[in-house]
This record gives structure tokens, C-alpha cells and sequence, in this order.
């Protein structure tokens, strides 16, 4: 009879521990099946982000190609202070004068120097009203989540143009975004063809 007591004294302890420790396990797993879900859900965030920034070039290499006669493609008159893609180097000129000689206006930038900072993605990230906003209908997952700029350099020893293209997109998750940076250069001065140089992303 003692030796039974003795068993049942010991059955509820025991039983107790195994609860604790199955608990424990249970919500060691959870925890774990939550950190892989929000890390999956990042890795696609960034996937999608950066799908979206390269998207973006396309868009920005046919605002500059320009097929149609637009505003952002013509100097226009002296009374005029939109900024535009050049022709000619007085052209680019007039642009810089626009521009006061290195800001940029809705995402047409006429840098007057090669500035260090410009290769950093807190640069971008913190000048979105001077871009050029991108709707949904030229890239995907949202509107008003991508912008460009495109910096004008005259090639040297050549009448054409050096376009230096920088792409901003943001994410779903907070604070999420990617910033892009590539080159594109004319194989002529009136060539609507051309070479992408220099891809990478812009980190701080």
C-alpha cells in the first residue's frame, strides 16, 4: 500500500515536467516556423523589389530615347524652365543653367561634377520629390513605389551623351527598398542604340 502511495506521489510531478517540457518544445517549434516565415517573407520582399528596380530601367531608357517630340525632349524657348533631354551640347548647356548647374528635376539631373555621395543609396532614398515617379502600368507591385534619375554627362571627345540611370524602389515590408545604378551610352549621337555598362546596387 505505502509503495503504491509512493508511485502516485511521483506520477503527478513527473507528469507535471512532461507537460512543461512538451510546452517548451511546442512553442520552441512555433517560434522557429515563425522566424522562417518572416525571413521567407523578406527574401521575397527583396526578390520583388529588386524585380521591380530593374523594371524600372526600361522605363527610364525610353523616357530618354524619346520617340515622340515631348516637353522633356525640347529646349523649348527662353522663357521656358522644364527640364529636358539634350541634342546638343548647347543644349546641355541650357539645361544646366535650368538645373542650377548640378540639382535634378523630375529625374533629368545635369551634375556638374561626379559627386561620391551619388553612389550611395541614402543619397536616392532621400531625394524622391526631385525624380521621375513611376506608375503601376510601366512596373509591378504598386503605384508610386518606384522613381528614376537620369544624370546627363557629354562623352568625351564626342558631341554624344552618357547617361548615368539610378532606379528606387520600395517594398512591401517597412523600410524595405533597393536602389540600382547602371550606365547607358549612345553608339552614336542620334542612335537609339546603345550599351548598358556598370550594373550594380547602391548600398550605404
Amino acid at each position: 500500500m505505502t509503495h503504491s502511495r509512493r508511485c502516485h506521489g511521483f506520477a503527478l510531478p513527473t507528469l507535471m515536467v512532461m507537460l512543461t517540457l512538451a510546452s517548451i518544445a511546442t512553442l520552441l517549434a512555433l517560434r522557429n516556423l515563425w522566424v522562417n516565415d518572416m525571413l521567407l517573407n523578406a527574401d521575397a520582399d527583396q526578390f520583388r523589389i529588386q524585380h521591380k528596380a530593374e523594371a524600372v530601367l526600361p522605363v527610364a531608357l525610353a523616357d530618354i530615347l524619346g520617340t515622340t517630340p515631348t516637353p522633356r525632349h525640347t529646349a523649348g524657348n527662353a522663357t521656358q524652365t522644364h527640364a529636358f533631354f539634350p541634342n546638343t551640347l548647347a543644349d546641355y548647356e541650357v539645361l544646366r543653367q535650368r538645373l542650377n548647374l548640378g540639382a535634378c528635376n523630375a529625374g533629368i539631373c545635369a551634375p556638374n561634377t561626379l559627386d561620391a555621395s551619388a553612389t550611395k543609396a541614402s543619397y536616392w532614398k532621400a531625394q524622391t520629390a526631385t525624380a521621375m515617379v513611376v506608375g503601376a502600368i510601366d512596373t509591378p507591385y504598386g503605384d508610386n513605389t518606384a522613381w528614376y534619375w537620369v544624370e546627363i554627362f557629354p562623352q568625351a571627345n564626342s558631341s554624344s551623351f552618357v547617361y548615368r540611370i539610378t532606379t528606387l524602389a520600395n517594398g512591401v515590408m517597412p523600410g524595405s527598398s533597393t536602389v540600382i545604378q547602371t550606365i547607358w551610352a549612345r553608339n552614336s549621337l542620334t542612335a537609339n542604340t546603345g550599351q548598358w555598362h556598370s550594373w550594380h546596387v547602391l548600398h550605404d
